[in-house]
């Protein structure tokens, strides 16, 4: 129905644009326009209408620049809160501490590798895994088990991180799998990721 109104319309103005006269001169064509578009009503509605739309696309224009703005704060402190404040002050001790005040509790550790029974090798995993949990609590890197320990260090804070990883895994199936078998090479493996790592933080 709009459409057909405007159609109306602007054929009346272009009737009215057709017209020759005196009347017609080229100074008084802007104001039998302005009358055209003043005095029909389906003009008047149109202009209402754009109007109407105008302040519509406006406010819609400021409600998406605030909802853009409320979103990029949450983003900035979403990522705030991501980052521990620890870990900056764990990757910083990296190397600061005592060489080799672990060193006695490593060697012992060693020890049992040198037996023959797979008993003393799963033996010798669990220490070890739980000698660098103790590192990595001494060195700062905050968490509630060596799991969580392991998450919050942030990508190249520490070389020998996938090491770790790999041989905490072993040490899970060590712990919680009766039937697991350990072969001496993989226990010789675990205890070398970890003495990688305990080398890397200084306690070594």
């Amino acid at each position: 129905m709009l459409y057909e109104n405007l159609r109306n319309t602007l054929t009346e103005l272009a009737a009215a644009l057709l017209l020759r006269g005196s009347a017609w001169d080229d100074a008084s064509l802007p104001a039998r326009i302005g009358d055209v578009l003043h005095n029909n009503a389906i003009a008047g509605d149109a202009r209402t209408l754009i109007s109407e739309i105008a302040f519509i696309l406006c406010v819609g224009l400021v409600a998406f620049i605030a909802f853009v703005a409320r979103q990029k704060r949450a983003l900035q402190a979403k990522q705030a809160v991501a980052v521990p404040a620890a870990v900056p002050e764990a990757a910083e001790a990296v190397g600061n501490q005592p060489v080799g005040m672990l060193r006695a509790r490593w060697d012992a550790i060693l020890k049992h590798l040198d037996s023959n029974r797979e008993g003393d090798w799963k033996l010798a995993v669990l220490e070890a895994d739980k000698l660098v949990e103790d590192a990595l609590a001494r060195a700062g890197f905050p968490g509630d088990s060596f799991g969580d320990r392991l998450t919050n260090i942030q990508p190249g804070t520490l070389q020998s991180l996938d090491g770790i990883w790999w041989a905490h895994k072993v040490r899970n199936r060590v712990a919680h799998e009766i039937d697991y078998f350990l072969r001496y090479t993989e226990a010789k493996q675990v205890l070398g990721y970890f003495e990688t790592a305990l080398v890397e933080l200084n306690f070594l």
